[in-house]
């Protein structure tokens, strides 16, 4: 289970990367985008001053500073420097009633230098915080050296412009999908657009498309194992296919055939070194794409993936505040948030929400014999089944160890409890650890309950739905 530190979703260091990132433009010389990253971090942070350092011909200098630095301060914050500099990552230490902090820029195949700033009166900047910071300005800095390599190409540059300002118009890819859509039309001849990301287990793409009412073949979530997104991030290599009609290779091909699409390529997203996810056109035109497309269009994502890569971080930003650190649904504390929300949709509305909850069977045998390791897997296994079955108003979420509770708004009781059945067919009916050579597999017990039909407030319905299902264990053990 990964460790996740929890000042990292105070409002304040999240609030500061918004703003570090809205300050960020293509279009500045190196200094001038330190500079006013370094003004809005100490404003958003309340700080008191910042040194930005590069490396240049004679060494490490300072590009850019802010607030008032002695002589004193100044060589604290070179001292900081150069030690974050000899670590590789984020350093702090104590500094008065405050702390000094200094994280290295990253860019995409280099480190810039070093951002050194003080805090006064906060709490200690968190490790996450620094790194996401450094990435971000990092990707910045890699941004304008870039921008200024390419300036001779002027139309070029301003598309190039255009595609990462769309990208950076939202904080999160569903924000961003739609206005990056509608710029590579004007480069690109296509039908359908799809953005993803690997999730954080490695096993599956999730993925946004343009236009929204329109998927890549299978939903929202497709595996990485035997998809063409998949083969594309694994190898790191672009992918064209020139007519699914007369060749189909992967699992979504059928599925992107039957919604019109004939042709596609298909190309990886690689930031620092990694794979991260996937850019991918459709067109309804057999042969809609050719070799030419893939050398034009390879090297302006490629530009992009720095981009891309700070959406990714900012939306995972958001979402390690609400998904479970296991399973990709939703935490303990985002259900009682929607549970409360849902509850009081109901109230206005005279509508009725119903809850399904869910214990495995069986699956304590997977922890005692197998270990914790692939007890988590067989976790996340179960996870993603109930995400691909659950529609897309529900709330599926981890209510703790192996129970999972899914809010299933606008549902009265009979609709509920053949969801239910669903819910328990699917996981029955699946094959657990099989790439590990284990072959579980795990049963279902599940109690339904409903507001405000059968219970008054919120405590009331999670205890009736969590009552019955040890009512439903009870009667499945008894073999009735």
């Amino acid at each position: 289970m990964s460790t996740f530190d929890p000042s990292f979703t105070s409002p304040i260091f999240f609030d500061a990367l918004g703003a570090v990132a809205h300050s960020l433009s293509a279009d500045r010389d190196e200094a001038d985008t330190l500079t006013r990253c370094l003004k809005t971090l100490v404003e958003s942070l309340r700080a008191s001053q910042g040194v930005g350092l590069l490396h240049g011909l004679s060494g490490l200098a300072a590009v850019a500073e802010y607030g008032s630095l002695d002589e004193t301060t100044r060589l604290a914050h070179f001292t900081l420097a150069r030690l974050c500099l000899e670590t590789g990552q984020a350093v702090v230490e104590s500094q008065g009633e405050g702390w000094l902090a200094a994280t290295p820029l990253t860019g995409l195949e280099e480190t810039f230098g070093v951002l050194v700033f003080s805090v006064l009166d906060a709490a200690r900047p968190p490790q996450p915080f620094l790194s996401a910071l450094g990435r971000l300005v990092g990707s910045g800095l890699d941004a304008s050296r870039r921008y200024s390599e390419m300036r001779t190409a002027a139309h070029r540059l301003e598309r190039l412009n255009r595609l990462t300002t769309a990208l950076t118009s939202g904080a999160d890819l569903a924000a961003v999908v739609g206005p990056f859509a509608e710029e590579m039309r004007g480069l690109f001849d296509f039908d359908r657009l799809a953005c993803g990301f690997v999730n954080d287990g490695g096993d599956y793409v999730e993925l946004v498309t343009h236009p929204p009412d329109e998927n890549w073949g299978m939903g929202g979530v497709i595996p990485l194992v035997g998809s063409g997104l998949g083969q594309a991030i694994l190898g790191g290599k672009a992918i064209l296919q020139r007519d699914i009609l007369h060749s189909h290779r992967f699992i979504e091909d059928m599925k992107l055939l039957e919604d019109g699409i004939r042709s596609y390529v298909i190309l990886p997203l690689v930031a620092r070194g990694k794979s991260l996810g996937v850019v991918a056109l459709g067109s309804k035109q057999a042969e809609g794409f050719e070799a030419e497309t893939m050398v034009r269009l390879q090297p302006l994502i490629s530009h992009l993936a720095l981009a891309f890569d700070n959406v990714h971080l900012m939306q995972r930003m958001r979402d390690l505040s609400i998904t479970d650190e296991v399973t990709p649904l939703f935490n303990h504390r985002f259900f009682h948030q929607m549970m409360e929300r849902e509850i009081k949709f109901s109230d206005r509305y005279k509508s009725q929400v119903s809850i399904a909850f869910i214990d495995l069977d069986h699956f304590k045998p997977i922890n005692d014999v197998h270990g914790h390791l692939r007890g988590s897997h067989a976790l996340r296994e179960v996870g993603f089944l109930l995400r691909t079955a659950v529609r897309e108003t529900d709330y599926p979420a981890r209510y703790g160890g192996d129970e999972f509770v899914i809010i299933l708004p606008q549902t009265d009781g009979p609709a509920a409890r053949v969801l239910g059945e669903k819910f328990r067919e699917l996981i029955e009916g699946h094959t657990f650890l099989q790439e590990e050579g284990i072959n579980a597999s795990i049963g279902a017990s599940i109690g339904i309950a409903t507001y405000p039909d059968e219970a008054k407030n919120k405590p009331d319905l999670i205890r009736l739905a969590d009552q019955r299902m040890y009512e439903d264990k009870a009667l499945r053990k008894s073999g009735r």
